[in-house]
């Protein structure tokens, strides 16, 4: 396992990556909702041997000084 902090674009939307799995290295029945849960990430995404749990970055919204009150 390999945390990490590096952003990707997947489908128009911008992920964090938090940590990257080497495939051969999890159980190939592995529970991906237990694994999202564990890791506290949103997505998890394969490429070339390794699995990448992802957490997805909400756009900013804008907040006046108004509604901070």
């Amino acid at each position: 396992m390999v945390q990490v902090n590096q952003y990707i674009d997947f489908n128009g939307k911008l992920l964090l990556v938090k940590r990257i799995f080497p495939e051969h290295k999890l159980n190939p029945h592995f529970d991906v909702n237990v694994m999202r849960e564990w890791t506290r990430t949103d997505i998890l995404l394969k490429k070339e041997g390794h699995l990448y749990c992802c957490e997805i970055i909400e756009e900013a919204e804008i907040i006046s000084e108004e509604r901070l009150g």
